[in-house]
């Protein structure tokens, strides 16, 4: 006997209607979720590394600072700290009136050629670094020139220096006359070229309602590193024996180290956000340039 066939009544019809739409809600949902989910850490993502790609830039030029008067200002708000970075080393020769005779290492053209000449630093007897800063820094009289004196670092006569000369990959160090007086320094003591380096938290060109995180050198121009930072980005300082940075800044002369506080902010909000999302970053920076204790 043939069966009948037979097809969804209209309960089951209704019933997987309701199931179905119960089961796509919830996938629906569970998207949606993890949709906000990766905005939302991409947004935190990004907004880390613009703190650290800041941090990075620092640390080269803040490493290399003397550790007592490598520090030529500070403002009271924390927003911005100017100080004194060698970028290029050799030894005293001899001082002949007001001009000092150094022999440098070798150094690569692109330092060179990013460098300004602020001044020199001899290390003196103590250990410390005395700074000589020209005249008039704007005068080309007062700029480093090749020695008219070389002997006086090479030669091995009686008060010459007797310093051989180095030679790197191609490069060849320079003999040059500085004006200024090393006075004090003993005999080939070291030196160092300094230039003046700004960094400072002001209003980012990029993203105006916010700072940004700008250096210069001086005697060059502004550059704006990174961005975007809200207003409680700063600087903040450390005196010798300190376990905690200071807010206000101590007298130039007594800071050992920085925090540099990063309240950095994503580019953009996540799309189920209403602002964008921020990250903080604390890096403390010693200078590592110390001297003899």
């Amino acid at each position: 006997m043939k069966r009948a066939r037979r097809g969804f009544t209209l309960n089951e019809m209704l019933i997987s209607l309701v199931l179905l739409s119960i089961i796509g809600a919830t996938f629906t949902r569970f998207l949606r979720y993890q949709t906000r989910y990766f905005a939302h850490e991409t947004t935190l993502r990004t907004a880390r590394t613009v703190a650290r790609t800041a941090t990075n830039l620092l640390l080269s030029d803040l490493r290399v600072v003397q550790d007592s008067g490598g520090v030529d200002s500070v403002a009271s708000d924390g927003k911005l700290i100017r100080v004194l970075v060698p970028y290029r080393f050799g030894l005293v020769c001899a001082t002949n009136g007001l001009t000092t005779t150094v022999s440098l290492l070798p150094s690569d053209s692109a330092t060179m050629a990013m460098s300004v000449y602020k001044g020199f630093a001899f290390r003196n007897a103590t250990g410390r670094y005395t700074y000589v800063f020209p005249t008039d820094p704007t005068n080309s009289s007062q700029l480093p020139i090749a020695s008219s004196t070389p002997a006086s670092c090479t030669g091995n006569g009686n008060g010459q220096a007797q310093i051989s000369s180095v030679s790197v990959t191609g490069r060849t160090g320079d003999i040059i006359d500085l004006r200024g007086v090393a006075s004090g320094a003993p005999a080939v003591a070291p030196v160092f070229l300094f230039e003046k380096v700004s960094y400072s938290f002001k209003a980012s060109a990029v993203y105006p309602s916010e700072l940004g995180l700008w250096r210069n050198v001086e005697g060059g121009r502004d550059e704006e590193l990174v961005a975007p930072f809200d207003t409680a980005s700063r600087f903040q300082f450390y005196k010798a024996g300190d376990d905690i940075s200071r807010v206000s800044p101590p007298d130039k002369a007594e800071i050992r180290g920085i925090d540099i506080v990063l309240n950095a902010l994503s580019q953009k909000a996540a799309s189920s956000a209403a602002s964008t999302n921020s990250v903080k970053v604390v890096t403390s920076v010693f200078f590592k340039n110390v001297r003899a204790f």
